[in-house]
């Protein structure tokens, strides 16, 4: 989703540009290689982004899409994406702002938990989504890693919430992990379980707003 169109932006290989796309989801990785068939300035990396060390020179832009509070460490994860930019290149961060998928979410965990006959601890990346996710958390986090031209935008972005999309979002991002160990009936339970909860609430639509940031390596 952020690796095709920025090596759209860049264009061919050559002087215009190389993307490097670089991810812990074998999965992910492989269909992102399939889905770049076309595009042979984008390569596909199945690897850790807080030890990955860039081939060619430091990157004009590091961006990181919905991905910074999964890092292990969110500061010391990002200062080292940072490192891999050349003086004056740009950190650009993408997430989730406050009240986005509050309501699917908690849907979806009730339901998780309560296949799971237990109530499910909170996912250390919420916390540290939560650090980021308004225009001013995001400027002072960005400000804090000493970065120089901070920009950042609020973008609103609604969509109707039907079960097929409900169920997209638990298979499609980092949630899934929730589903470890789980066979395909205990899934089937969990997916009616959330689209019961969303019926019941009358949660017809899915708020996924974003806060968007860039900011410059002096």
């Amino acid at each position: 989703a952020s690796a095709l169109p920025a090596a759209r932006a860049v264009g061919p290989v050559g002087p215009v540009g190389r993307v490097d796309a670089v991810d812990l989801a074998g999965a992910l990785v492989d269909h992102g290689r399939r889905a770049a068939a076309t595009l042979p300035q984008l390569r596909f990396h199945h690897d850790d982004v807080t030890t990955w060390r860039p081939a060619d020179e430091p990157y004009d832009l590091v961006q990181a899409a919905y991905g910074v509070f999964f890092l292990p460490d969110m500061d010391a994860g990002s200062r080292y994406l940072v490192s891999l930019l050349r003086p004056g290149g740009r950190f650009a961060v993408q997430t989730w702002r406050q009240g986005a998928l509050v309501d699917f979410a908690r849907c979806m965990f009730e339901a998780v938990a309560d296949e799971l006959s237990h109530p499910l601890e909170s996912p250390v990346a919420k916390a540290a989504g939560e650090r980021i996710n308004s225009a001013a958390k995001l400027s002072d986090w960005l400000s804090s890693l000493e970065l120089a031209d901070v920009r950042v935008s609020e973008v609103g972005f609604v969509q109707p919430l039907t079960p097929e999309l409900a169920w997209n979002l638990v298979l499609g991002t980092g949630w899934r992990q929730l589903l470890a160990g789980c066979d395909d009936e205990a899934m089937r339970r969990i997916r009616d379980g959330i689209i019961a909860r969303l019926a019941q609430r009358h949660i017809t639509q899915l708020d996924a707003g974003s806060v968007v940031g860039t900011a410059v390596r002096a």
